[in-house]
């Protein structure tokens, strides 16, 4: 029995065909399956078919098959496995991520922190302890570290200072 050799070209053809598609559709990997095994049995439809250099052809679809398959399958796994973890962008990224006060903040007043590549406006979540009751207001001074803690209306982010622990020595002394 002979293969017309335009069975074995469709099969290759449907099998890139499937393979774009599986880019650009949420699924779970059988366009992909599907591309692999039609490259394959394209391919194999081709040599029966008695096509000039068609183990030649053979070989790469075979390895095309292979690769892209390969590729494909690690990228739904790897999307797969990211599934249950925690959001790492938005607001939700940013809670607990440390910035720089570019302007002073206070709690009821509000300035301006450097996190994550971006100026955010922000106050300050509740005042530090070591506030002196007298002051008027807690203020977080430029150049200090706070922790982002929370958002307010607007977009507005809440933040708590950042204290790097005292050295109870100095590194330079001996003993």
């Amino acid at each position: 029995m002979v293969i017309p050799p335009t069975i074995g070209l469709v099969l290759v053809l449907v099998g890139l065909a499937l393979f774009l598609i599986d880019l650009t559709v949420v699924n779970h990997g059988l366009p992909t399956a599907g591309a692999m095994l039609s490259l394959v049995f394209g391919g194999l439809a081709l040599l029966g078919a008695g096509v000039p250099y068609s183990g030649v052809l053979l070989g790469v679809l075979v390895a095309v098959a292979m690769l892209m398959g390969g590729f494909l399958f690690g990228v739904l796994g790897s999307l797969r496995a990211s599934k249950g973890m925690p959001a790492i962008t938005g607001r939700e990224g940013m809670i607990s991520e440390v910035g720089t006060v570019r302007s002073p903040v206070g709690v009821e007043s509000s300035g301006w922190v450097f996190v994550h590549g971006e100026r955010w406006r922000a106050v300050l979540a509740f005042a530090p302890e070591e506030t002196d009751p007298r002051d008027r207001e807690a203020v977080v001074e430029v150049g200090s570290k706070v922790a982002v803690v929370g958002f307010a209306d607007g977009g507005v982010v809440q933040v708590v200072p950042v204290e790097l622990p005292h050295r109870t020595r100095d590194l330079d002394s001996t003993g």
